[in-house]
Order: structure tokens, then sequence, then C-alpha cells
């Protein structure tokens, strides 16, 4: 009772990145770990609904000779502190079992799920700390063997984001909730002044607000869209489509015009709409949204030349459409960027794990397609990014990309025609923790040897009896002969016909096999008589 009852204790581990939950007993030496992990969950609206929480723990070691359960136990609003405090071990601080796992149910490394059964312990208005405990130290049942392991050892935030906790919270809230920043300039991703956003609700008529660093606003019914005017009567539309939006707000650089962009839909999916996205200071912005009604158009604020990334969004999926420069606007009329949707884009083959399909492959030279499926609805978050493969290969980030949808399509359109590619998808779940899957996209058309034309380098001469490329290698043929005949006319002229066929394999020199063949024949026939005749002459 010494060491359970004991009002303080220090910190016990192999390594500085790993916690200890359970007991461990050797002869006269006791020990009881207990292990505290914190997270952020301020983002949680107040008024927000929990439906389900999830615990995910990533076992290093398994040392339970005797199974134990894992107790989610709750100290809070004191303890734990933060940070980590030696009084913080004493137990009459802990009450409750907000849920608990056997160990009997470890199968090895990697992410292991507790289920909270009791979401009065997730704090909406800052850290959740959560205590772990073995039950029979939660009991003050002593192992009684005289050395004996009753404790695992898990994973610390300090070993990165691959293996650190994780708590995935679900939750329903009424309300809706969207933050403005900026203005900002699209050319520079400095702040630009102020704008003037005006609202349009879903019932009333329509407001104003002067955005000038940020703003928040909140409604019961989601708005209909925001819209921010231009110079010029020009202007520029978001439509939301979440509870909760972060929306950043940015002026195009002049010279900018209404582009109409279509989408050809081979489909048939519904509710579409189309994001244009702008990159400023290494990230990607929705500049705006716009749903795309019926006959597949509408309008965007772009600035000439310059390149944004369009991603459509729908009832189906969420598809990249990939990256174009907007083109030079006519005189008269509005420019058109199209994109056509395809049956394609949503195909998904058989690469199953517990209920997630994906894919990456390579549909043309410069084409690589990503879905991902997860049909239990239990992804968190997925990022998908594309390497390009170069010497000895290294990896260059080529398009990275995070998505919160459980159903992702995407087009990426920059391959190279000789490059492979790596595509890697990263998904958080909560279930499995975070999962990964690296996949090759090779390009259909390997580096070949290259041929070089000696028509374009000395074509422009004369008009050639011979095609300038044969001539060219004939005069290597003839050169190697004579440095060959030195030695040995037979040995030149065999050493001649295996340059020839050298530059015939590479794509120089165009004599047909057979010829070289016949070559080849009378110069070992040349060489046989010429051998005979120096052991006559002996």
């Amino acid at each position: 009772m010494l060491v359970h009852d004991a009002s303080s204790a220090e910190y016990v581990g192999d390594y500085a990145d790993t916690l200890v939950i359970g007991q461990w007993k050797s002869g006269p030496a006791y020990t009881i770990f207990r292990s505290f992990l914190f997270f952020d969950t301020s983002i949680i609206p107040e008024d927000a609904n929990i439906t389900s929480a999830v615990l995910s723990i990533y076992i290093l070691y398994d040392y339970s000779d005797n199974d134990f359960n894992v107790t989610v136990q709750n100290g809070q609003p004191t303890y734990p502190h933060m940070p980590i405090q030696a009084e913080d071990y004493y137990y009459g601080y802990y009450i409750g079992n907000y849920g608990s796992r056997n160990t009997s149910e470890i199968s090895g490394a990697g992410y292991w799920n507790i289920t909270l059964t009791d979401f009065s312990i997730i704090n909406k208005n800052g850290y959740t700390k959560l205590c772990l405990r073995s039950n029979k130290d939660i009991e003050s049942i002593a192992p009684t063997q005289e050395v004996i392991n009753e404790d695992i050892v898990i994973y610390s935030a300090d070993a990165g984001s691959n293996y650190a906790p994780k708590l995935y919270i679900t939750y329903e809230c009424e309300g809706y909730k969207y933050t403005f920043y900026g203005p900002f300039n699209e050319e520079t991703g400095l702040k630009d002044g102020n704008i003037t956003i005006t609202v349009y609700p879903a019932y009333g008529s329509p407001f104003n607000f002067t955005l000038d660093g940020n703003y928040t606003l909140e409604f019961e019914e989601k708005p209909s869209m925001f819209k921010w005017t231009l110079e010029f009567n020009y202007s520029r539309v978001y439509v939301p489509l979440y509870s909760n939006e972060e929306i950043y707000i940015f002026k195009p650089t002049d010279p900018y015009f209404f582009y109409t962009v279509e989408v050809i839909d081979f489909i048939g999916i519904h509710n579409v709409y189309v994001e244009a996205l702008v990159s400023a200071n290494g990230s990607l912005y929705i500049a705006e949204r716009r749903r795309i009604p019926t006959g597949g158009k509408t309008s965007f604020c772009l600035t000439e030349f310059k390149s944004y990334s369009y991603r459509l969004i729908s009832d189906e999926a969420i598809i990249s459409l990939g990256t174009v420069e907007t083109p030079q606007r006519p005189i008269w009329e509005p420019a058109k960027i199209t994109f056509i949707v395809t049956p394609a884009m949503l195909e998904a083959e058989p690469t199953n794990f517990e209920g997630i399909s994906l894919t990456a492959k390579r549909l043309n030279t410069t084409c690589i397609q990503i879905c991902y499926i997860d049909n239990r609805s239990r992804t968190q978050s997925v990022n998908v990014t594309i390497y390009s493969i170069g010497r000895f290969n290294s990896l260059t980030e080529e398009y990275s990309q995070n998505f919160t949808a459980q159903q992702i399509s995407i087009i990426w359109n920059n391959a190279l025609p000789d490059k492979d590619y790596l595509v890697k998808i990263q998904a958080e779940h909560a279930d499995y923790g975070t999962l990964t899957w690296k996949i090759p996209c090779n390009s259909p058309n390997p580096p070949s040897r290259q041929t070089i034309n000696w028509n374009t380098i000395f074509g422009w001469i004369a008009d050639w009896p011979i095609t300038p490329n044969n001539l060219i290698c004939s005069f290597i043929i003839f050169a190697v002969i004579v440095l060959g005949s030195f030695k040995d006319s037979a040995f030149a002229l065999l050493l001649g016909a295996i340059t020839a066929g050298i530059l015939i394999t590479i794509g120089w020199y165009s004599m047909s096999w057979a010829v070289l063949s016949v070559i080849v024949s009378l110069i070992i026939g040349y060489a046989i008589v010429k051998g005979r005749g120096k052991l006559i002459e002996r």
C-alpha cells in the first residue's frame, strides 16, 4: 500500500518518448505506472453534442504477463497539472471509469483503441486531460508473484505524429459558424486594406460587414452565400457548405476579369460546386466557391495569366481538377475554362483494408488518378502527396493536399511523360489510427535511348546521295577499321563490323541485320583463309 498510496512519484520509462501503464514486481521491488495525456479540444463548439470518442494509443511493448484493463479516469479540472508535477501521481485525485480495454486484445505493436463511454470527461473550453491506470491499481490488487510484469509501454507525443496518442471525437451541433480573415493580396499573400462582405442569410435581407483582419459570424441556419465587390464592379462569391469554416478573402491582382468555368459531366453527379484555389505563402486557399447550376457553367473572377487550382465537390466525390493558367481574355466575351468529368474519375480498384478501398494509377503519360473510399465513414482526414522519383530513388514533393471527405477522387495532370512517381496516401482513422499506403505510378513510356539525327546537324549543307546519318556513321566505322589495321587487317574488319552493330542497336546507323550478318560471315571467311596462308608460309 505504500507505493499505491504515495502522494508523489517520478517519471519512469524506457525512453524519453514513451509512457508506461500498469504494475511491475521483482522481489521486494514494486512499481506502479500511471500515465497522463493532454488534448486541446477547445475547437469543439460549446453547444456541440458529442456522439463518439475514441482514444488511440500506439503500443510499443506489451509486458502484461497477467492481463489487465487499461482504464481512463478523470481528475479535471485541476489534475493532472500542465506541465506534469510529482504530486499528480496520487490516486485520490482520479475517479471513474470513462472507458477501458483489456490487454488480452493487444495483437502487437501499433495503434490500439479505447472507446470512451462517458463524454463528460471532454473539455470543450480547453484541454482534455486523461489519466490512464490499470484496473488492478485502481482496485488495489498487487501482484502476487515474486517476479511479474503487468504493464504496457506506449509512445508519447514526443515520438512524433506517426506514433503520438490521438483522440478522435465525433460531434453534432446546431448552428453555423464562419470566421473570415483578410483581405489578402493574391500576388504577395499580405494583408491588403479592408473590404465589404455582403452576407445572404437563409432567411431575411442581406447585410454587410467590413473585414479588416478577422471577423466571426454565427447563424442558426446556413447562409446562402458571401459576396465581396472589387473594382470595376467585379465580384467574388463563396458558398458555404459546412457548419464551421475558416474563410480567407483574397483580392485578385490587376488585370482581372470574369471567366466562364464549364463542367462537362459524363457521370451524372449531383449538387456540384467548384472551387478556385490560390497559392499564397506556401499553402492553397479557396479564392472562390460557386455552385455549378443546370447547364454546367458559372463565372469566376480571376487574374489573367495566373495559375489556379480547381476542385469539384459533389454528392458522389471530391475531385481535384488540376491546375490551369487563366488564358488571355478576348475583348468582346469572357474566356472559357472547361473541365470534363468522366466515370474514370470515380473508379476505385478493389484494394481494400477494413472497408477502405483505394487506388493510385497512371492513366497516361501526364495523368495520375487517386481514389479513396471509406465505406464505413470512419475516416477523420486524408493526406495525398505525390512525389517524383529522381536519381538514386530520391523523392521530390510535387503535390500535397488534405481532405476530410469519406470519398475522394483526384486527377493530377502535371506528371512528366518520362518521370516515375510515388503516391503516398495517409489517413487518420477513428478505429485504426494512422494508415499509410505508398503506391508507385511509373511512366508508361520509360526513358529510352535517344537517337541522334545527323540530318538535323548536317542536312543543311547539301542534298546528300546518302543520308547524313549513315555518312557520319560510315566515317566512324572506317576510322575504326583503319586504326585496327595497324594490328591486323582481319581484326580491323571484325572490329568495324562490331562497331556497325553497336551503331545499329542504338539507332544511329541504318543497315539491315541480314546485310551485317553476311558481312561478318565474309570477314570470318577472310580471316580463316588468311590464317591458312600464314601456316603455309611457315
